[in-house]
């Protein structure tokens, strides 16, 4: 029996490791006899105490059994068919594993994930310029008062499980700022915190659908919050947007049926369009007449450039029908992973006995520096600097593509958010939309369209321009190339 040790670990470990990985792959059949130690330890130039040590651990784990005078053998019953195990073990590794029939929902995941996650083309560098939307600009002030509250919170940090609903502390600040500076109306029981909005949306699918349930959702809208309903067992209801945020006449009438509803009211996304006061009271009506909720999420209602921010849905509703959704990754730092849910008091249990089965609870040190960094007021300081600094990139942006396009664009969503929608008038430049934004990657623009938002088909090119992520001085001359770029095009 020819042995190869792979040279990594001690001896013994190594000859265990290659005698199991025979046994398992069917090179030794139950029953073989295995080499003498004595004739393993010359094979292999090792004392035969280390093949012993070998041995033992492999009796241990019930892979080998012996017995004076018969010798020592593979354990019987091993295998349970009557097929090739070293053919079929093989084959199995040779395609990453056995081939498992995925649920539904795992198909969904992961066909969004590999559209997302395929690079543009093979081997093409990050863009010089690039407007992808969720980006954020890290403020150094603020990164210095974060690595410095760290600091604080691991010296006094508890090494222990924390409770599912989140830190108090936190939950405490997260309430007193959003009934200050978001028009909420709630209190500290009503937070729960959640590894970002995501994950609130993933809870709250589970919560509340069942294969078939209705959901209603804003066509275009975000496609994270589509793809957990869908992935949930939903029956996706899309419903058109306007200028005045999602058309409630146009929501089908579903009976008694619980339903969802998911809207962005302060700055809906992509269109930029705020759900007007009108249409959010009968929205709230509609939710009370048809015995179903609204899952409100306000990504980015911090950052408004004309007037005040837009007040929450949530405190416009008496009857507990809405779901807020809140998230610190676009106003602070995309890799702080918490965001938090406001509900009525009696969907917190359930809420949290799901999110505790999910993964417990978030972070505890973070939800430590959060809770200080909001309540000693470096929040809001943080986003009063934000929007001074999002409010010139944004002008700059809109300068930029009125100069380079003019007449041949329509702006949307320029008052509010981090993001604008862009809308080419030429209805050519639509079907060459693939072409023209690999073209742009390679020229070294990022441009993302705005067509995967829409389950219908888009009959103009459509472009999101993120400003938040960019650099002031990379505007200009990005937007410039894109000009060059679309010129070129046959």
């Amino acid at each position: 029996m020819l042995l190869t040790l792979d040279g990594e670990g001690p001896l013994y470990l190594q000859i265990y490791q290659a005698l199991k990985q025979q046994i398992l792959t069917g090179r030794l059949n139950e029953g073989e006899k295995l080499p003498a130690s004595r004739f393993l330890a010359s094979q292999l130039a090792v004392s035969r105490n280390v093949v012993l040590l070998a041995y033992d651990q492999l009796k241990a784990e019930g892979f080998i059994c012996g017995r004076v005078g018969a010798g020592t053998r593979v354990a019987p019953h091993l295998s349970t068919t009557d097929t090739k195990p070293a053919a079929l073990t093989e084959k199995s590794r040779a395609s990453g594993g056995a081939v498992a029939k995925l649920t539904e929902q795992a198909n969904i995941a992961l066909t969004h994930w590999q559209a997302r996650s395929r690079p543009w083309t093979s081997g093409t560098a990050e863009p010089t310029y690039d407007f992808r939307y969720g980006d954020v600009e890290v403020d150094p002030l603020s990164e210095r008062i974060w690595r410095r509250l760290s600091g604080q919170a691991l010296a006094r940090h508890e090494f222990q499980y924390g409770h599912p609903q989140g830190d108090a502390a936190l939950r405490e600040s997260i309430a007193a700022y959003v009934n200050a500076g978001r028009g909420c109306d709630c209190t500290a029981e009503q937070v729960c915190i959640v590894n970002g909005s995501q994950q609130a949306l993933d809870i709250l699918a589970r919560m509340f659908i069942s294969p078939g349930t209705p959901v209603m959702v804003e066509e275009p809208g975000y496609l994270g919050a589509r793809i957990a309903f869908q992935a949930a067992g939903a029956r996706i209801v899309p419903v058109p947007v306007d200028a005045e945020g999602i058309r409630v006449a146009r929501l089908p009438q579903v009976g008694k049926v619980q339903s969802l509803i998911y809207v962005t009211p302060s700055h809906q996304f992509p269109t930029g369009s705020i759900l007007s006061l009108p249409r959010r009271l009968a929205l709230l009506e509609w939710a009370e007449r048809h015995d179903s909720y609204i899952v409100e999420d306000d990504y980015d209602g911090e950052f408004r450039y004309a007037g005040r921010p837009i007040p929450a849905l949530q405190g416009l509703d008496p009857s507990g029908r809405t779901l807020y959704v809140g998230t610190f990754s676009k106003v602070l730092f995309p890799a702080l992973r918490l965001g938090y849910v406001i509900l009525p008091s009696s969907l917190v249990a359930p809420f949290v006995g799901l999110r505790w089965l999910s993964d417990r609870h978030s972070a505890t040190q973070q939800q430590q520096v959060l809770a200080a960094f909001i309540g000693e007021g470096h929040y809001e300081r943080h986003l009063r600097r934000m929007r001074k600094r999002y409010e010139t990139k944004r002008r700059i942006l809109i300068d930029a593509l009125t100069e380079a396009f003019g007449a041949e664009i329509e702006l949307h969503g320029t008052n509010a958010g981090v993001h604008l929608l862009v809308w080419f008038k030429d209805p050519v430049l639509a079907k060459d939309e693939s072409r023209l934004i690999e073209s742009a990657r390679r020229a070294g623009v990022g441009i993302y369209p705005v067509s995967p938002l829409y389950q219908t088909p888009t009959k103009h090119l459509g472009l999101l321009f993120g400003y938040s992520g960019i650099s002031e001085s990379g505007i200009v001359p990005g937007i410039a190339l894109l000009r060059q770029v679309l010129m070129k095009r046959p």
